[in-house]
């Protein structure tokens, strides 16, 4: 029960976003003099378990380069919540915590460090010093209406709650969708969970490919229409797409699949030519090197062993002398080098996946709030809701920028 005149605060979830609303609700207090008690409730032994693996354990927190495009979902709803809490503001937050910024060459930001664990100890520093408790080993199961407050597992009190759960992406670190399941006796409406930023398992895929990393483009089309592309380092392995181009377009691919859609990446292995560029390149090849075995013709252009594939897949004998290839051999290769197609079955499953696609839609969230308009006094923020990002930094940012929106308006509405 409540025991004082403190406004008592319950985040449920203590991930990235669970963390930063905890900080956001507790500086704006101490800035307008309101007593307030926080409480971060997490399943786990320790919070921010999902934060220390982001970024292959360098967690890239945010991104210089972010539109309305790098955001999925309810990408309208997303980008008007980041403008409030963009990723200057972002930066300048973690200055204040302890942790100076490092940008790369593709806009990604990390920790000078290059260290995921200074993140997560700089937010528990932060928690520390405002007085914000945190209590693990606590999974929430239950929250019921209790006056005008909420009362969590029969046991705990609170005048308001965040419910920043995640979604279903990687549950070994905690994200089970049991925040859904919290939402049910509210009637929240929700879009259909769906792993995002995960490999593509494609039908019949050759285990010859496995290990081959090459450069290319993904398209993803679904019953013939382009519905994404990506241009990256490519993974082979023995059940389909890696990399990142695989993961930018892999919740296209789960839409479409989950919609019972017809799904195909077509793969282009020189993205850096034309075709009638790459047709020139080839005659040239063969015009000056007419002894030259079939299977070296590719080898200048890709990993040897993609383009012996490819070549293969052509039906042409990999002794044989280019010399004696002719143009309508040439048109096949080089069809089959800018546009290789693979059917995708699936998508790899949430254990694999770092993102979820779907969650509360936008419909049901004061954007102004982060409040849900059906339960007053229960906020929402970062991976729960129908907003996903690519890969990058976009879905870290939407944590601290929904977390932010979500943690100075819980402490100034009334």
């Amino acid at each position: 029960m409540k025991k004082n005149n403190a406004l008592r605060i319950a985040v449920i979830g203590g991930g990235a976003s669970g963390l930063a609303s905890a900080i956001f609700a507790a500086r704006t207090a101490s800035a307008e003099n309101v007593p307030v008690g926080i409480d971060v409730y997490d399943g786990n032994s320790r919070v921010g378990k999902k934060i220390l693996v982001t970024g292959n354990g360098r967690c890239n927190f945010t991104n210089e380069n972010i539109e309305k495009l790098n955001f999925h979902g309810d990408s309208d709803f997303a980008f008007g919540v980041y403008s409030r809490f963009n990723n200057e503001k972002t930066r300048e937050f973690f200055r204040s915590i302890g942790i100076f910024p490092k940008s790369d060459n593709a806009g990604r930001v990390y920790p000078m460090s290059f260290q995921a664990s200074a993140i997560l100890d700089a937010l528990r520093q932060e928690c520390q010093s405002l007085g914000i408790k945190e209590i693990c080993d606590t999974k929430i199961t239950d929250i019921r209406r209790r006056g005008n407050g909420f009362i969590l597992n029969d046991s705990f009190y609170a005048d308001k709650v965040i419910l920043a759960t995640g979604g279903k992406a990687a549950p070994v670190q905690g994200s089970d969708g049991s925040g859904f399941s919290l939402l049910r006796p509210f009637g929240i409406e929700y879009a259909p969970l769906l792993p995002a930023l995960v490999p593509l398992n494609c039908e019949g895929f050759t285990k010859s490919l496995k290990g081959i990393r090459a450069q290319g483009r993904i398209t993803i089309r679904c019953e013939g229409k382009v519905t994404a592309e990506d241009t990256g380092e490519i993974q082979y392995t023995d059940y389909g797409l890696s990399g990142i181009p695989s993961m930018q377009v892999s919740r296209f691919a789960a839409e479409c699949l989950h919609n019972n859609k017809a799904v195909f990446a077509h793969v282009d292995s020189a993205p850096w030519f034309t075709a009638d560029e790459l047709k020139t390149e080839i005659f040239a090849l063969i015009k000056n090197n007419p002894d030259m075995p079939v299977e070296m013709l590719l080898s200048g252009i890709m990993p040897k062993k993609l383009g012996t594939y490819i070549l293969s897949e052509c039906s042409l004998n990999l002794s044989l002398k280019i010399g004696r290839l002719n143009s309508a051999v040439v048109e096949k290769i080089v069809s089959a080098v800018k546009n290789k197609k693979y059917k995708v079955s699936s998508v790899k499953g949430f254990p694999d996946a770092q993102v979820t696609a779907g969650g509360i839609k936008a419909f049901e969230v004061n954007s102004a709030t982060m409040e849900l308009k059906k339960v007053k006094g229960l906020y929402v923020c970062g991976e729960i809701l129908n907003v996903d990002g690519d890969c990058g930094g976009y879905n870290l940012q939407w944590a601290w920028s929904s977390a932010y929106v979500a943690g100075t308006s819980i402490i100034r509405e009334k």
